[in-house]
């Protein structure tokens, strides 16, 4: 990335104006301005992440130049641990309602002799 005005600083991949108007048309919702704040930090975040782990897969096959795959790879990367908590989310919920069936149907437990 390159340096803004010299300062040092990196300009943000998301200009807060245009996600402003962005969120405007998503709903007809207002948008707050430490809201847009709030999402503007998150987006930067995200991005930093996804990049930094892109730039490890070129680094890793001994390239110099970031690749559309090692975006997309850098993408499942980090939200892999997301879907992961997901489905692990669903499969307890199902095994909940199994536990639960199998306790409606226990002659010990049918009548809640043990709730007390």
């Amino acid at each position: 990335m390159t340096e803004d005005d010299g300062e040092g600083e990196t300009p943000s991949p998301v200009k807060p104006h245009s996600l402003k108007n962005f969120v405007k048309t998503q709903s007809d919702m207002r948008a707050g301005g430490d809201a847009v704040d709030e999402l503007h930090h998150h987006l930067e975040f995200v991005a930093e992440k996804i990049w930094l782990e892109a730039a490890k897969q070129a680094e890793e096959d001994d390239r110099k130049t970031v690749k559309r795959r090692d975006v997309k790879e850098a993408i499942d990367a980090v939200t892999e641990p997301h879907d992961l908590i997901k489905e692990t989310s669903r499969h307890l919920s199902y095994m909940q309602n199994m536990i639960d069936g199998q306790v409606e149907k226990s002659p010990l437990y049918a009548e809640n002799r043990y709730d007390d």
